[in-house]
């Protein structure tokens, strides 16, 4: 049966949208080229921009992004509704087709230099999003392991942005508490899960953030190694795998 070229999403239908963001509900039309759906009020060029950088993604990534049923807009504003330059909502308390994903990408994101590496970020996390528990928590693993061998005092992400969250669950590494405790286990999946995603940016798109001068060469080709081990994910391949 051929997919439905129109899909109209109504507030029952996203259980994660709240006030500031039912304008993500509404009327999606199919793009054919991608499969995705964009809001209706999506100016040509974007879709066309947008469905063309879909396109050259992983195709682990592509997958889970039309298993989920991603839909897509864009925005004039220099960000998104959660202040960032490109986003993805949705109910991450599920793994299934459930989470009602939607992707929004502002003008800073819409570059040339940024909307593919923006755009595989943002994917990564609904590949993220469907792995199993035990696939994530062994990757998770062989992060922190990738800490000790390279040195805490030393740990340089792979962008300033990953950085952030390592420093934030470094901060709490040896805090005492049942409350710190939770607060800490939260910030090393977020860690591991926005490094995940910057990560395979990075791989896909050697110059993404290459004007931040990290050296951070071997620790790509490890965090590759994990990668394939763990979800059976190889994103040097994607070319091959288009």
């Amino acid at each position: 049966m051929p997919p439905k070229t129109e899909r109209v999403i109504s507030f029952s239908d996203r259980s994660w949208v709240r006030r500031e963001y039912q304008q993500f509900c509404g009327r999606y039309e199919l793009d054919e080229t991608s499969g995705l759906y964009f809001d209706s009020d999506t100016p040509s060029a974007h879709r066309k921009l947008i469905s063309r950088n879909f396109l050259e993604l992983p195709r682990p990534l592509r997958e889970a992004a039309l298993y989920l049923g991603l839909t897509v807009s864009t925005t004039s504003n220099r960000c998104t509704v959660s202040g960032n330059q490109s986003a993805v909502y949705g109910d991450w308390e599920r793994q299934d087709n459930r989470i009602m994903p939607h992707l929004e990408m502002s003008a800073s994101s819409l570059s040339s230099a940024l909307s593919l590496p923006h755009l595989v970020h943002e994917c990564c996390h609904l590949f993220w999003a469907v792995q199993s528990k035990a696939a994530k928590l062994a990757y998770i693993d062989q992060m922190v392991a990738l800490v000790e061998r390279f040195g805490a005092d030393d740990f340089v992400e792979v962008t300033g942005y990953a950085q952030d969250y390592f420093e934030e669950w470094r901060k709490l590494i040896n805090a005492d508490g049942y409350a710190i405790a939770t607060r800490r286990n939260r910030a090393l999946e977020k860690w591991a899960m926005e490094s995940f995603c910057e990560s395979v940016a990075k791989i896909c798109c050697p110059s993404y953030k290459q004007d931040e001068a990290r050296q951070t060469d071997e620790l790509l080709q490890e965090r590759l190694r994990i990668m394939r081990e763990e979800f059976n994910f190889d994103p040097a391949r994607r070319l091959a795998a288009a």
